[in-house]
């Protein structure tokens, strides 16, 4: 009888166990059109913030850092899904994270912004980093002021030291729990983030699904993809997933994930075809 008492003890504590395991995850700053969603992952002393906003966002970051009972020298790991400014320019609040995203991603980023803050903002310039974009594309990023932002926002300095960083075409990432999907196609090298939470399932999509109403013709997606091709490829992928979508730029939602099975990778393979060989 001793042992037959035992047994659910022994798969209560083990379940238990498992729900350690999994993620807690917290959203530090909730996303809007002019605000990326920052996302924090806590296991035991792992704090891995995902998507660090905009430089002059630091102070709501670290507002909803302290909520979290986080320092920034407490966060272990920065996860960038892409280079896009409102992505990645609080890295450098963080002294101790490893920094972890893709090298050719934030190589085409970096030469944007360059080339914006020397002074090359005419379209048959710009066009050079989105060949695809069309008249009515570029109209939107002028209407919304993308480039007057990007060069009042720019300085190498906002990524942090790159001697910090993990490129995912090279390397695995390394918590068990978290795994990669590659969406390019907003940018050449983004990535999206599956996380195996206390609550369940979530997809953090990045800018790859930047807003729950992801019909073409949303009035706030001022930005074009890289790559329209791409893009629309790695939406369908995302469709796949069942559980809770954190868009780059709006609230979470529930999706029932469409027939089909969703693959996952390690690591990018570098350059361009391997990653359109990840579909």
């Amino acid at each position: 009888m001793s042992t037959l008492r035992a047994q659910p003890r022994r798969r209560s504590a083990q379940r238990a166990a498992a729900a350690r395991a999994r993620w807690h995850l917290r959203i530090l700053m909730p996303g809007l059109p002019l605000q990326a969603c920052s996302v924090l992952l806590s296991r035991g002393r792992e704090h891995i913030v995902v998507d660090s906003g905009f430089p002059q966002h630091d102070t709501l970051l670290l507002d909803g850092l302290a909520a979290a009972g986080v320092s920034p020298q407490a966060v272990t790991a920065v996860i960038n899904t892409h280079f896009h400014l409102d992505h990645c320019g609080c890295n450098f609040l963080f002294p101790q994270a490893t920094i972890y995203g893709s090298r050719r991603d934030l190589d085409w980023a970096v030469s944007i912004y360059e080339s914006v803050c020397g002074g090359e903002t005419r379209r048959e310039i710009f066009r050079q980093f989105y060949p695809e974009a069309t008249d009515e594309e570029f109209d939107r990023m002028d209407q919304a002021r993308l480039l007057q932002l990007l060069r009042w926002m720019w300085d190498p300095s906002v990524l942090g030291p790159r001697e910090r960083y993990c490129w995912l075409e090279e390397n695995p990432l390394p918590f068990p729990g978290l795994r990669l999907l590659a969406t390019p196609g907003h940018t050449p090298g983004h990535i999206s983030l599956l996380v195996a939470a206390r609550d369940g399932d979530y997809l953090l999509a990045g800018d790859a699904r930047p807003f729950a109403d992801d019909t073409a013709n949303n009035p706030q997606q001022d930005m074009p993809p890289w790559n329209h091709r791409l893009a629309a490829r790695s939406r369908k992928r995302l469709q796949r997933f069942e559980g809770v979508v954190i868009p780059g730029h709006d609230d979470p939602f529930s999706q029932t994930g469409e027939a089909g099975e969703l693959e996952t990778a390690d690591c990018l393979t570098a350059g361009s075809a391997g990653v359109v060989d990840r579909f």
